[in-house]
C-alpha cells in the first residue's frame, strides 16, 4: 500500500481567464500502479457538443494538456470515470506525480479547471500543441519543480490523513445542538468539543428544534440587506441573498447552495431572496427562498424540476400582472 494516494480537487468555471462559480470536483486515486479519475460536474452551461478533458503538466510558463477523453453534458452535469496507469497517464509517458491539475474545454471559449499543486490556475497559458524543445527535469534541485514536488507529496499525505480522520470524527448538527451524543474522537480534539459546547450554551434549553430553525431564519433577515420587490403586502420581510449566505441556514437547506436552477438565476440577476410571508398569530411563520426569473413555460418546467414550484410576480393585477418575479420554495 506504499503507492496508495488519494485526493480531491475542486473544479471552477473560468471565463476570460477569470475564476468564478464552483462546478464540481475530481477525485484522484492511485493504487497498485493504477490511477482512477472520478469526475463529477454540476452547474455546467455549455453547448451541445462534447467537452474535452485534459490533465496538464507545467513546462516553463506553459500548461500542456494531456488528453484524457470527451464527456457529454446533460442537464448541466456529468459523472465520468477514467482509469490509466499511474506511471504513464493516458499513454503520455508522464506520471501522476508530474500532473499539476485538470482542465475541461467546452464550447464558446469556456474552461472548467482545477490545479492541485501550488499556485493559481491561469487557463490563458493552457496549450494542447507544443514544440518539444523544453522538457520537464526534476533532477535539478535548483528548479521550481524540484522544490515544489516534495511539498506536493507532503500535502497529499496530509490530505489523506485528514480524510481518514474525518471518517472517524462525524457529528451531525442535530447531535451538536441536542448534545445527546459526543463521539470519543471529538473529545480527543478539544477545540471541536469547545465549539459544540458553545453552540449548545447559546441555545436556550426550552426551545424546540423548530423554534431554533425559525430563529435562524429570523437572524438572517436581520443581518442581510433588506429589499422589497413586491407591490402587495403578502410578504412582511424580505432580504437580498447570495449563494454563500445559504451556509447560514439550517443543515437541511445547504443543498440549495449547489442547486443548478438557483445558481443559474443568481448569475443571471445577481441576487436571491429570503422572505417571510404574513401568517396568523397562532400559525408558524412561513419562510421562502426565492430565485429571480420569468413565468415562461420553459423556465417553469426547469424551476419545478429543481424544487422551485411556486411563482410570485412582483406586480399582480387583473390587467397588469408582471411577467418577472421569483420562483420560490418553502423552507
Amino acid at each position: 500500500m506504499s503507492d496508495y494516494r488519494r485526493f480531491v480537487s475542486y473544479i471552477y468555471l473560468y471565463e476570460n481567464n477569470v475564476k468564478s462559480m464552483n462546478a464540481g470536483f475530481v477525485k484522484v486515486e492511485s493504487r497498485n500502479g493504477q490511477c482512477r479519475l472520478s469526475l463529477s460536474l454540476k452547474n455546467v452551461y455549455s453547448g451541445t457538443g462534447p467537452c474535452h478533458v485534459y490533465l496538464f503538466i507545467r513546462v516553463g510558463q506553459e500548461l500542456r494538456g494531456i488528453y484524457m477523453g470527451d464527456i457529454q453534458i446533460r442537464n448541466h452535469g456529468c459523472d465520468w470515470n477514467f482509469r490509466t496507469e499511474t506511471a504513464n497517464i493516458g499513454g503520455s509517458g508522464y506520471s501522476l506525480e508530474q500532473m499539476s491539475g485538470m482542465i475541461i474545454q467546452s464550447e464558446g471559449g469556456k474552461y472548467y479547471g482545477t490545479r492541485w499543486d501550488q499556485g493559481d490556475l491561469d487557463v490563458g497559458r493552457f496549450v494542447t500543441e507544443w514544440k518539444d524543445e523544453q522538457t520537464i527535469d526534476y533532477s535539478d534541485k535548483g528548479t521550481e519543480e524540484s522544490v515544489i514536488e516534495p511539498l506536493i507529496e507532503e500535502k497529499l499525505r496530509q490530505r489523506e490523513a485528514l480524510d481518514n480522520a474525518y471518517k472517524e470524527i462525524e457529528c451531525t448538527e442535530k447531535e451538536i445542538v441536542q448534545k445527546q451524543h459526543v463521539d470519543t474522537k471529538i473529545k480527543e480534539t478539544g477545540f471541536l468539543e469547545k465549539k459544540a459546547d458553545k453552540i449548545v450554551e447559546e441555545i436556550p434549553s426550552s426551545l424546540t428544534e423548530t423554534d431554533v430553525r425559525y430563529q435562524n431564519f429570523s437572524k438572517i433577515l436581520e443581518q442581510c440587506p433588506g429589499m422589497y420587490p413586491f407591490e402587495d403586502d403578502v410578504i412582511e420581510a424580505c432580504v437580498r441573498l447570495e449563494p454563500q449566505d445559504i451556509g447560514m441556514m439550517p443543515l437541511d437547506c445547504w443543498s440549495y447552495g449547489s442547486n443548478s436552477f438557483l445558481l443559474h438565476g443568481y448569475y443571471s440577476y445577481r441576487h436571491l431572496i429570503l422572505a417571510r410571508m404574513k401568517s396568523d398569530k397562532d400559525q408558524n411563520p412561513i419562510y421562502i427562498l426565492g430565485v429571480p426569473g420569468t413565468q415562461h413555460s420553459r423556465e417553469a418546467f426547469m424551476a419545478g424540476m429543481f424544487g422551485f414550484r411556486e411563482f410570485k410576480p412582483i406586480r399582480e393585477g387583473e390587467e397588469n400582472t408582471s411577467n418577472f418575479g421569483y420562483w420560490y420554495t418553502v423552507l
